[in-house]
């Protein structure tokens, strides 16, 4: 809500009323939240979701939908596709989160490196030679576990008075708070609270 806070303390003759900003910003501010429970729905991969989850993704879909007309935006084909096909898609594919998008563009980038280290070589024989060599290296999984420990023996050793929650326990703690965070959304929207915004109309000069 630091939207929120901000434009509450703007002062100008024209800013919208107190209610305006408040209603405008709790709108936006669920359909982001509802869009990020779809999101980690859609995101789970073959055999992974359940039927808890495939409620709650049924549930986030009508949310979307009521808030999106509560919103007045346009429904583009990308809306129409996760509203009207995500559910089916899913269910039919049981998750449908290894077919993203994510993993594609992951590999992409790691060509991207390897392009920018033998792309200057002239000799075609070495830089393909070279290219290999370094996805090989990439794809070794006795060289990744090697990689993971040396960076692991390289971190420093805190004191236990200065010990903070390691990488998977923060990872934990902010996956149970934004899960609280959605199914508290989830439910609110559920008994379709008044969210309709009014039509703001711009002064015009001349």
């Amino acid at each position: 809500m630091a939207f929120q806070d901000y434009l509450l303390t703007v002062e100008h003759p024209d800013r919208c009323s107190i209610d305006k900003i408040i209603k405008h910003c709790t709108v936006f501010t669920n359909v982001c939240t509802t869009l990020d429970t779809i999101s980690s729905k859609i995101c789970m991969k073959f055999q992974e979701p359940g039927d808890e989850d495939y409620d709650i993704l049924q549930k986030a879909l009508q949310n979307l939908d009521y808030l999106w007309k509560n919103a007045g935006l346009s429904y583009t084909p990308k809306l129409h596709s996760v509203l009207v096909h995500t559910m089916e898609q899913m269910r039919e594919c049981q998750g449908i989160g290894d077919m993203l998008e994510d993993d594609v563009e992951h590999i992409h980038q790691l060509a991207a490196k390897i392009e920018g280290c033998t792309s200057r070589m002239k000799d075609k024989f070495w830089q393909a030679f070279v290219h290999s060599k370094i996805e090989a290296i990439q794809n070794c999984h006795e060289i990744k576990s090697k990689l993971v420990l040396s960076k692991e023996d390289a971190k420093r050793n805190f004191k236990k008075r200065n010990m903070v929650l390691d990488s998977e326990q923060r990872r934990s703690t902010l996956k149970l708070e934004r899960n609280s965070s959605r199914l508290e959304t989830l439910q609110l929207l559920l008994e379709k609270p008044d969210l309709s915004l009014p039509t703001i109309k711009f002064k015009t000069t001349r």
